[in-house]
């Protein structure tokens, strides 16, 4: 048998690598015909429909009449509660004593200090007189030098003790004077926490007062009723069952969280000029009056950021053209205080009010804004109306 040489199974080893490329191309191009005969990909695509919404204040919702100030009233020392002199709906002056405690015990340190004092004061007369008589001897040369510096070291201790003993009175004049609560200011009580013969501690709450003059209607608004409210709406407040007593308001505060319970904010109606008859407490019903504005609504993850070469950044949506069913990209303003925002955009916890660049029956993309391009066709998979706006 003949044995090929080098060269020979060099040429054929060529020849099998160009089969099996151009097998390859071949492969290649009759797929690459495939993919044009196909058409472009159709990508398909969740959407939502731009519905815009109004602002409600629930429609109406029910409140209360509270006080804008009020202040937790407690002792500064702890104690034994033997008396409170004033019940919820009183009325106190800057001044007026609410309670007391036992004071025995801080009548009893008080003694000690003032007994303490005079101790100090005793030593101190005793060592100044000392001072001055070894002073006078080391005058005259009958003393010596260290004797006298015993005596002077002598008198400024003594003097310290009575500063000391001073100070330690004061102390004790003032926890007896803690055991008496008095009111700060003008008000009305509306609310107690302990009784005579409870034991409190320091800072518990004994009495609150609030001050009446300023008054604010409170409510509690679901999240979706105070998301996208109007700058500055005007709040109609109309006591329960009267309908004919009512003031108006603007809203001062909103709870920037929802409570863990209810999952409501807190909304606090600034009055003007309330009637007497909108007392503290009373159950009111509050209602929007001006026109609300229409706002849209949309999930974080329909929007993307741009930023621009000069570094400004903008946010756009993909529009859905009903007629090609094409995508083209769309810039639009948000409230800035919606939705966290990232590196890469808005983060998604939670639905972002869009104030400019949409309109009613806008078809826009929800989810995969980033594998998307100019122009590319989409099909609709699936449409939900938005949801309901602030």
């Amino acid at each position: 048998m003949t044995r090929a040489t080098p060269g020979q199974a060099l040429s054929a080893a060529l020849s099998a690598a160009l089969v099996l490329a151009a097998t390859i191309l071949a492969g290649c191009q009759e797929q690459a015909r495939h993919e044009a005969d196909a058409g472009p990909v159709i990508r398909p695509v969740r959407t939502i429909t731009v519905q815009p919404q109004s602002f409600r204040l629930s429609e109406t919702a029910t409140g209360t009449i509270e006080a804008r100030a009020d202040a937790d009233l407690g002792f500064r020392i702890a104690g034994k509660l033997i008396e409170r002199k004033v019940d919820v709906g009183d009325r106190v002056r800057a001044g007026d004593l609410l309670a007391r405690l036992d004071d025995q015990d801080q009548r009893n340190a008080l003694r000690t200090a003032e007994s303490n004092l005079a101790s100090a004061q005793a030593e101190q007369v005793q060592a100044r007189n000392e001072e001055a008589r070894k002073r006078e001897l080391l005058a005259n040369g009958n003393t010596s030098q260290a004797i006298y510096d015993a005596a002077l070291l002598s008198m400024r201790t003594a003097d310290a003790k009575v500063v000391a003993a001073q100070a330690a009175l004061q102390s004790a004049r003032d926890k007896v004077g803690y055991t008496e609560l008095t009111a700060d200011r003008d008000g009305v009580v509306t609310t107690v926490g302990a009784e005579p013969g409870q034991v409190v501690e320091a800072g518990e709450m004994v009495v609150r007062v609030a001050q009446p003059e300023q008054r604010e209607a409170v409510f509690n608004v679901a999240e979706a009723g105070i998301r996208g409210a109007p700058k500055d709406p005007v709040i109609e407040v109309t006591l329960a069952g009267a309908p004919d007593i009512t003031a108006l308001g603007h809203v001062r505060e909103i709870s920037p969280q929802a409570d863990p319970v209810t999952r409501t904010h807190t909304v606090r109606i600034a009055l003007e000029n309330p009637p007497d008859a909108l007392r503290l407490g009373a159950t009111v019903t509050g209602r929007l009056k001006q026109p609300p504005a229409p706002v849209i609504e949309l999930p974080a993850t329909a929007l993307l950021e741009e930023t621009s070469a000069d570094g400004s950044t903008r946010t756009l949506v993909w529009v859905v053209d009903p007629q090609n069913q094409t995508v083209r990209r769309r810039t639009v303003a948000i409230r800035p205080r919606d939705g966290a925002r990232g590196p890469d955009g808005p983060v998604p916890d939670g639905p972002i009010i869009v104030t400019d660049g949409l309109s009613k029956g806008d078809v826009v993309v929800a989810v995969g804004v980033h594998s998307l391009s100019e122009g590319q066709r989409v099909r609709l998979t699936k449409t939900i109306e938005t949801a309901a706006a602030p």
